[in-house]
């Protein structure tokens, strides 16, 4: 895969000597010549397989994987801004209802104040709830002087 510690040409030429590994599809291992299956992954996350048989005690046969398995990128900006707007709509889309409801409150509680104003029976000048503070007497008593 012309990865790791041994990926240039000449240190593996120089230490891979023992064997040559043969390129498959999808390594599959035969219980007959009780081959060893093997799976790492590397600093990417990428998956490598491979078998190994050193029944034979001159050569080692490998067989392995042709590309390796790496998972999908994942665009984590990408996902991080789109929590981050769905967040601010949904919380925009709330202040939007909120501020309609209110508005439809105040209209239905400012028609309701209207109209009781117009029913009302005393002069609109004056409250009859409110007493003036000063209020005048006349003594019978007094005979003007």
């Amino acid at each position: 895969y012309k990865t790791g510690p041994l990926a240039t040409s000449n240190e593996c030429a120089t230490n891979c000597t023992l064997f040559v590994p043969i390129p498959v599809e999808k390594v599959t291992i035969d219980e007959e010549r009780n081959d060893n299956k093997c799976t790492f992954f590397d600093e990417d996350d990428c998956r490598f397989e491979f078998s190994y048989n050193d029944s034979d005690q001159d050569k080692v046969v490998v067989t392995a994987q042709e590309e390796r398995d790496c998972p999908p990128k994942v665009f984590m900006l990408g996902i991080a801004l789109a929590v981050i707007a769905v967040v601010v709509l949904i919380g925009m889309a709330v202040l939007l209802l909120w501020k309609v409801l209110t508005s439809i409150h105040d209209q239905r509680e400012f028609a309701r104040f209207e109209k009781e104003r117009m029913m009302a029976k005393w002069d609109t000048g004056e409250n009859p709830i409110y007493k003036q503070a000063t209020t005048t007497f006349k003594n019978p008593t007094y005979a003007g002087k």
